[in-house]
């Protein structure tokens, strides 16, 4: 593995999942300016051999991702790349030997495209099973990895596991800390499988519950007593752990959980959340400048009206505050509809008519501080630049922070 790699992967990193690349475009923004590090990971439902629900191939993501971190000079050498839950499970409606198949070829995929962190998720039920085995899941790992040349996987940082909190979070979680007995096992098969893959020596991540979760209106803490064990069993045996769904989880938590060895910290729709907060925000000063308005809120509402399939069964159906949650549920369903073609349509005009705004408008409606303006000047910021970047650059930080990155310009 490259040793810039190595020194990443060794200390941790927060982990930005999403495919929203406007939202990457803030990530690469604040991290030029505090020369950080970046990983973004895929999910193998946004990003696979098929285009995912983004339409985009693994080449195609690590292609976008590559010309926004170029776009904001960022140098490539510090930007990673991950694959996030693949496996089985775009395909679990199939039957298993055609859904792993694909997973297969899927992981094929990433790992050749150059991603460099690799969680293999393989305890998806597929149409044909009421269950499986713990042994049926190692086996699987092996089954994903055995044709693809020893020369690639040997860059691979490794994460597995499949005891997570709820992905993407939802009124239906129960979550619980991963019993330590669960991760005794989990680890021993997976060491055993790594040694049969000639990976002896690798340091790999393990994904348990530490027992965070949040809901459409709620967030659950840890009750980081539950972890000390745990974190006993993984410093012994020298390994990491890592934490899904950490969204919502204040800076001093998320720092509790890096140091608890929880050294890679995943975040989503915290992300996208705060995206929409600045869509809304421009809609509103839109709304007060323009006769001609993208109707932004209305498209986007229509459209998930239309196609149900992403948040119907995280909303309750009959609930009055579907619309209300369709914009403000710490789930953001709404995410997965940023693609949509006349979504994005309108997301263009509202950019443009912001970016049309003068300068004594934009100081009016964005309430802007001497500070706020000579930064938004030094930086070139168009006005939808220092919108987004205004939103999301305190979600990101404090990921950064709980990592124990240093962080030179907080604004």
């Amino acid at each position: 593995m490259q040793k810039i790699e190595n020194k990443f992967f060794k200390k941790g990193l927060p982990s930005f999942c999403t495919s929203n690349m406007d939202v990457v475009d803030v990530i690469f923004k604040f991290c030029k300016l505090n020369n950080l590090p970046v990983l973004i990971e895929s999910t193998s439902n946004q990003v696979n051999q098929n285009g995912g629900y983004t339409g985009l191939k693994p080449q195609n993501f690590k292609k976008k991702i590559n010309e926004i971190a170029k776009k904001n000079r960022f140098k490539l050498k510090s930007v990673l790349l991950g694959g996030d839950h693949l496996g089985p499970l775009p395909w679990k409606d199939l039957k298993k030997k055609i859904a792993m198949r694909n997973a297969k070829l899927l992981v094929k995929n990433y790992i050749e495209t150059g991603y460099k962190k690799i969680h293999l998720d393989t305890a998806i039920l597929c149409s044909d099973q009421k269950k499986i085995s713990r042994e049926e899941v190692i086996h699987r790992c092996f089954f994903l990895l055995k044709d693809i040349p020893t020369k690639y996987l040997k860059n691979i940082f490794f994460v597995v596991g499949t005891e997570v909190p709820a992905a993407g979070g939802g009124d239906h979680t129960n979550t619980m800390v991963t019993k330590l007995d669960n991760i005794k096992r989990d680890f021993n098969g997976y060491r055993n499988f790594f040694k049969k893959m000639n990976f002896g020596s690798l340091r790999f991540a393990l994904v348990i519950d530490p027992g965070i979760a949040f809901k459409n209106l709620s967030i659950k803490k840890s009750k980081f007593k539950d972890l000390n064990k745990k974190i006993n069993f993984s410093k012994i045996n020298n390994f990491v752990f890592e934490a899904h769904s950490s969204d919502y989880q204040s800076m001093v938590d998320l720092r509790k959980l890096y140091d608890k060895n929880f050294k890679f910290l995943k975040v989503g729709p915290e992300l996208t959340y705060n995206y929409m907060k600045a869509i809304l925000l421009m809609e509103k000063i839109e709304m007060n400048i323009f006769s001609d308005v993208s109707n932004i809120r209305k498209t986007i509402s229509k459209q998930m009206d239309i196609n149900k399939k992403y948040w119907a069964k995280y909303y309750k159906k009959s609930s009055k505050n579907n619309e209300f949650l369709k914009f403000h549920s710490f789930l953001d369903r709404a995410r997965y509809y940023w693609s949509n073609k006349k979504v994005h349509y309108s997301k263009q005009k509202l950019f443009k008519n912001i970016n049309n705004l003068n300068h004594t408008e934009f100081c009016f409606f964005c309430d802007l501080s001497k500070k706020d303006l000579y930064f938004k000047k030094k930086r070139k910021f168009t006005n939808v630049d220092f919108i987004l970047f205004k939103f999301l650059k305190d979600p990101i930080m404090k990921y950064y922070l709980a990592c124990r990155y240093k962080i030179k310009s907080r604004f």
